[in-house]
């Protein structure tokens, strides 16, 4: 991810095409950051621009015909992934509203199918193939009890992949998957996919260098005490 301070004269074409080689990916940088309206930027206003990574393998803009079966089927996983990450910390949502438009962009349909978690319910996940039934290791969700995940401090958030029709697809194998992660990181989210050990596809994450362990000192005090110390 980098990032580009707006200096008087720029416009989002110039600053495309001195990242990306060509101003008609200004797109990118407009799903990257919200911006309201492409011809007013603010001098000094910070932007996050995309890695030219996501540009090179197929995160580029395409349109959507407004009357399209494609375009309906999408309005309502929208407003469901909008009200799932309404409850995390703004920076994070506003980041991962960034990852859905450039994922929107490429033609990639994402569900956001989880954001905050409560602890009690991080402890029923945990409890899953371990107390509750099926039991086994095929069937174990998350390590994380309450208290031991981003989600619980309004941190992080999952997602699914939907296919053509606009269902689930929870086959990993989808390139869809790669290309959200790559979105993903593109404005600065971490990936559960990166992590060694247990790897967790469909999760993202902004921590701004908290720890968990201060998290939970902090959470004390209210979610608010934790998000008071994201930067």
């Amino acid at each position: 991810m980098n990032t580009y301070r707006v200096k008087k004269g720029d416009t989002l074409g110039k600053i495309a095409r001195q990242f990306y080689g060509d101003s008609a990916r200004f797109p990118l940088i407009v799903a990257a950051n919200n911006v309201p309206d492409p011809d007013r930027l603010t001098i000094g206003q910070v932007l996050i621009v995309p890695d030219l990574l996501v540009a090179e393998t197929g995160l580029t803009p395409r349109t959507t015909p407004r009357d399209s079966p494609a375009r309906t089927r999408s309005t309502r996983p929208a407003a469901l992934s909008d009200r799932r990450l309404s409850g995390l910390h703004p920076i994070v949502a506003s980041r991962a509203r960034a990852m859905l438009d450039l994922c929107s962009l490429a033609g990639l349909a994402i569900l956001v199918t989880q954001g905050v978690r409560t602890w009690e319910e991080q402890d029923a996940l945990f409890a899953k193939g371990r107390t509750v039934p099926p039991i086994g290791a095929s069937h174990i969700v998350t390590k994380a009890r309450g208290g031991q995940s981003y989600h619980n401090f309004g941190l992080a958030f999952d997602i699914i992949v939907l296919d053509s029709m606009g269902k689930t697809d929870w086959n990993t194998s989808h390139p869809g998957w790669k290309r959200a992660a790559e979105a993903g990181r593109s404005v600065g989210l971490e990936w559960g996919g990166d992590w060694k050990g247990f790897k967790d596809i469909p999760h993202f994450q902004y921590t701004g260098g908290l720890t968990l362990a201060e998290c939970r000192a902090l959470f004390a005090d209210g979610i608010e005490a934790v998000w008071e110390r994201l930067v």
